[in-house]
């Protein structure tokens, strides 16, 4: 291969895992905002978790399945610039939020936006790498969510402390204006695989059906669903957690969350890819099976970190789940687009999208939310942490419906 073409290769996968890295970054820059957000407009925990999950998951899955339809044979180099333009612009947005209404409508818009992004993102890649190097490549990708989430920490918590959460969110929009133009003026779109046939049924009936009747990409479908619960669910609640139980000022927690999540969580993230190609170059099985090890290894540190009552020891608890966290994203959408006939691919990563947000960005904050107000409201400042509990649970769910991919494999 010319190295102009490797080149212009790695150049796109890097700028699109730093457009993913400023959609992460706009839509968690609220979870460490929902204490100072709360105490302004008098929220309560159901209202907060409403805010971070359920009304960004609904129009973010809706609008997800037109996107993959006009990316399945629009240009998908454009699809992802508009779509970073409209939610960075709508993160700003958000700024001028005065009560709960404007904030919730500015959220909603920022939804629609972050929909245009992975479906197509994913295709590109896809079209750019072999099989036998799509898991790392689609790992590489996802460590934009990593950074975009140690962006969101850094920014939120010591533009928050120092200048506000208004002041937050207006710094947190303006990059993704910047990298949506290089995108749109720097990239050529990836060229498609046209050989698979055209079909006059609905993409999205024809898709979902041979998802349906693939029981290794149902189970993974499942799988990512219920991992979605734990992840997104604890992703929003565990800087106020930490506030309110180990009083961290909000720049410390910013500082420290970025380090962990947005660094180790990197690392973790992209080493995991790498080591599942080498390893599944002698055993395909190794490609989903670390995604099991991933999800087992942190739940004893997990539930340590939520009962330690001394503020290093508990925090150091933490570190071993942030670096796994999110290990199952790059196998999981791999394994899916080599199962996948090449025109279904973004219609097929809209449908996985769909389960992941609609149950784990929808179900897990808003569960939180819901269980720390009414389930555990008898234990006063324990209520989250029990509520946070519960969705440990959800992890060795998932694990179940991943060994099953891998029985799928042999």
């Amino acid at each position: 291969m010319p190295p102009s073409l490797k080149s212009q290769k790695r150049y796109t996968l890097l700028l699109l895992t730093a457009i993913f890295a400023v959609n992460s970054l706009d839509r968690q820059i609220l979870s460490i905002l929902l204490d100072p957000i709360g105490r302004e407009f008098a929220l309560s925990d159901t209202q907060l978790g409403l805010l971070s999950g359920l009304m960004f998951a609904v129009v973010f899955v809706l609008f997800g399945f037109p996107v993959a339809k006009l990316a399945a044979r629009g240009n998908r180099r454009n699809i992802v610039s508009i779509a970073a333009m409209v939610w960075s612009s709508l993160t700003i947005v958000m700024a001028g939020a005065q009560n709960f209404t404007q904030l919730a409508l500015a959220r909603l818009g920022v939804g629609i936006g972050e929909a245009g992004c992975v479906a197509p993102a994913h295709s590109m890649i896809s079209d750019l790498y072999p099989e036998e190097r799509r898991t790392s490549a689609m790992s590489t990708f996802v460590v934009g969510a990593n950074l975009g989430i140690l962006f969101a920490f850094l920014i939120g918590g010591i533009a928050g402390q120092y200048l506000g959460w208004r002041w937050a969110f207006v710094i947190a929009g303006v990059p993704g204006l910047i990298l949506a133009l290089l995108l749109r003026f720097t990239v050529q779109e990836s060229v498609r695989d046209v050989s698979a046939p055209q079909s006059d049924r609905s993409l999205f009936l024809e898709t979902f059906k041979y998802i349906w009747n693939d029981r290794g990409l149902f189970h993974a479908m499942i799988g990512l669903s219920i991992v979605g619960i734990f992840t997104f669910g604890t992703l929003a609640w565990n800087p106020t957690f930490i506030i309110r139980n180990h009083q961290l000022p909000l720049a410390q927690l910013g500082l420290f969350l970025a380090l962990t999540i947005g660094v180790g969580g990197a690392l973790g993230t992209w080493l995991s890819g790498q080591i599942a190609d080498r390893l599944g170059d002698r055993d395909a099985r190794w490609r989903i099976g670390i995604v099991i090890i991933a999800i087992i290894i942190p739940k004893p540190f997990g539930i340590l970190y939520l009962f330690t009552e001394t503020t290093q020891l508990a925090l150091s608890f933490y570190v071993a789940g942030a670096v796994l966290a999110g290990v199952f994203w790059g196998p999981t959408f791999a394994y899916l687009h080599s199962r996948i006939p090449t025109h279904m691919r973004p219609m097929a990563t809209a449908i996985f999208m769909f389960a992941f947000n609609l149950v784990g960005v929808g179900i897990g904050p808003t569960l939180i939310g819901l269980s720390s107000d009414m389930m555990f409201s008898d234990l006063g400042p324990q209520s989250l942490t029990y509520a946070l509990l519960v969705v440990q649970i959800s992890g060795i769910w998932a694990a179940w419906h991943y060994w099953q991919v891998v029985q799928e494999m042999k």
